[in-house]
C-alpha cells in the first residue's frame, strides 16, 4: 500500500528544509545529504498518492515545486553539478529526484543512477539494457524509455552524455499493443469487478486462479478463507474440482478431497472427464490414479476433444496438456487445434457448431465464453493464441475476446445481444484467460493454471 501524506504533512517538510542553513559547514554534508535522501523519498511518496481533490493537488504541486528547488539548492552546496531525474507512472502520476556530482566524476549517467537507485538491468552487446528503475518495472511487450530535456534519445542509458541542469525523464512505453490492451484489461477488471468474485461470501475459482497467476504466490493461509471454501456440499466432479483449485490457490492441503474424488469419479459429458483429471493432475501428492487417467484418455479418445466443440473441447485438451506422452494424446490435441485455426472468423474469434433440436436449428455464437476456453486450451499447449496460425484477416483470438470487454472492466457474452455483460461466466473466464496470456507472453512457455507442482 503506497504511503500517503496530509497536507500537514507536506507543510512541515517544507518548514524542515527551508531551516537548513545553505551556508553549512563540511561537517554538515553528510547530514544534508541524508535530509536530501529523504525528503525526495518522501515527496515520491506524496505524487504517487491519488487520493487528493483537485485543489489539493494543487496546493500539493506548489509545495513540491517548493521542496524540490530548495533541494537543488541544498545539492549544488554539497556538488559542482545537479541533474534532475523524473519518472512517470501507469497512473501518470510523477517522482522527480534530483543528483548531484562533482566536476572530476568520469563515471556514465548509468553509473550515477546506479549509485543513488535500485536498478535491475542487463549487460547486453549493445548496453545496458534497464528492466526496472524505481518503481517503474515494464511488462513483457513495453520497455523503459529515457529522454533527455524533453527530447527521446538515441543512445543507452551507459553512452548518453549529461552535464549540470540536464533533465532525464524515464517511462514506460508499450511496443506491442496487444499486450498492451490486455494488461489494461486485466487492470480494468481489478480495478471495478473484482471484488465482485473474491470477497468475504464467495470465491470464484477462475479469478482466484487468475490472482495466483499474477502474484505467483497468492496463499495466505486463512482459516475464515478455508472455511469459506469448504462451506459448500461437494457432492459431484465440478464441486471437487471448483472446491480443489480454491483450496490449491489459497494454500491449503488438498490430498483427503483428492483421494475422495479419486474414488467416485467417473468420466461424463459436458467437461467433466476433463474437470476430473485436471483436479487430480493439480498436486503430485502420492496416490494412484492410473485407473481414471487410463479411462479418461479412453473416454477423450472416443468423444474427442474436437467432438466436444469450443467449450468441454478446450477444457479437455487443457487437461490432456500433461500428458502428451500417452499414447495418442498429442493427436487429440493436434485435431481440435487445427480445427480452431481452420474454423476461426476474419475477426480472429470462434464460433460454437449449430445445435439441431427436432425441426430447429440453433446457430453458433461467437461469444466470449467460449473463445477463453479455448485460450486456456492453447496455452496449456504453448501454443501462441495469437501466432500465425491464429490470426485472421481483422485480428486473432486475443483481441477477439478483448473486443467482448465492457467499459467497467466485465465481459459480454455475445455481441448484440439483449445481454450487456455476463457476469457468471464470461467474465470470470475472460479473466482467466487473459491473465494465462500475459503470463505465457513473459516466456512463451506453456501455462496451466490448475496445475500447481
Amino acid at each position: 500500500m503506497k504511503k500517503l501524506f496530509s497536507m500537514a504533512s507536506v507543510f512541515l517538510l517544507i518548514l524542515v528544509l527551508a531551516g537548513c542553513n545553505l551556508n553549512a559547514t563540511e561537517e554538515d554534508l553528510e547530514l544534508k545529504q541524508q535530509q536530501i535522501d529523504e525528503l525526495e523519498d518522501d515527496i515520491m511518496a506524496i505524487m504517487l498518492s491519488s487520493n487528493s481533490t483537485a485543489m489539493e493537488n494543487v496546493n500539493l504541486q506548489e509545495m513540491i515545486d517548493d521542496l524540490n528547488q530548495q533541494i537543488t539548492d541544498l545539492q549544488e552546496l554539497i556538488f559542482d553539478n545537479v541533474i534532475t531525474v523524473t519518472f512517470t507512472y501507469d497512473d501518470d502520476s510523477m517522482g522527480i529526484k534530483t543528483i548531484g556530482y562533482d566536476d572530476d566524476f568520469e563515471g556514465n549517467l548509468f553509473e550515477l543512477l546506479n549509485s543513488n537507485y535500485t536498478i535491475e538491468y542487463d549487460e547486453t552487446e549493445y548496453g545496458i539494457y534497464l528492466k526496472s528503475i524505481q518503481g517503474l518495472n515494464p511488462k513483457n511487450g513495453a520497455f523503459i524509455h529515457l529522454s533527455k530535456n524533453g527530447i527521446p534519445a538515441s543512445v543507452g542509458v551507459d553512452s548518453i552524455t549529461f552535464d549540470d541542469e540536464d533533465i532525464f525523464s524515464f517511462k514506460v512505453v508499450w511496443w506491442d499493443t496487444t499486450l498492451e490492451a490486455v494488461d489494461k484489461a486485466i487492470n480494468l477488471f481489478l480495478l471495478n469487478q473484482v471484488t465482485n468474485y473474491v470477497n468475504t461470501e464467495t470465491i470464484d475459482y477462475n479469478v482466484i486462479s487468475a490472482l495466483n497467476l499474477l502474484s505467483d504466490n497468492y496463499h495466505n493461509s486463512d482459516p475464515e478463507v478455508e472455511a469459506l471454501i469448504t462451506s459448500t456440499n461437494v457432492t459431484t466432479v465440478n464441486d471437487y474440482f471448483k472446491t480443489i483449485i480454491k483450496l490449491q490457490c489459497t494454500g491449503f492441503n488438498t490430498y483427503p478431497l483428492m483421494v475422495e474424488l479419486n474414488s467416485m469419479a467417473t468420466v461424463g459429458p459436458y467437461g467433466q472427464t476433463a474437470y476430473a483429471l485436471l483436479a487430480l493432475d493439480s498436486f503430485s501428492y502420492i496416490y494412484d490414479y492410473s485407473a481414471y487417467l487410463s479411462a479418461a484418455i479412453a473416454d477423450l479418445s472416443t468423444t474427442t476433444p474436437y467432438d466436444l466443440g469450443l467449450d468441454a473441447g478446450g477444457v479437455s485438451i487443457l487437461a490432456l496438456s500433461s500428458h502428451t506422452t500417452e499414447p495418442g494424446v498429442q493427436d487429440l490435441i493436434d485435431e481440435f487445434t487445427t480445427w480452431i485455426s481452420a474454423s476461426q472468423l476474419d475477426s480472429g474469434g470462434v464460433k460454437t457448431r449449430d445445435i439441431i433440436w427436432g425441426d430447429t436449428t440453433y446457430p453458433g455464437t461467437e461469444n466470449a465464453s467460449s473463445i477463453s476456453q479455448v485460450i486456456l486450451g492453447l496455452l496449456a499447449n504453448g501454443i501462441n493464441p495469437t501466432g500465425p496460425d491464429y490470426t485472421k484477416l481483422e485480428g486473432n483470438l486475443i483481441t477477439s475476446l478483448l473486443s467482448f470487454q465492457t467499459e467497467t472492466g466485465s465481459f459480454d457474452w455475445a455481441k448484440n445481444d439483449e445481454q450487456t455483460e455476463d457476469l457468471a461466466f464470461s467474465t470470470p473466464q475472460a479473466f482467466l484467460a487473459l491473465v494465462a496470456y500475459q503470463v505465457y507472453s513473459s516466456t512463451y512457455s506453456a501455462v496451466n493454471p490448475y496445475n500447481f507442482n
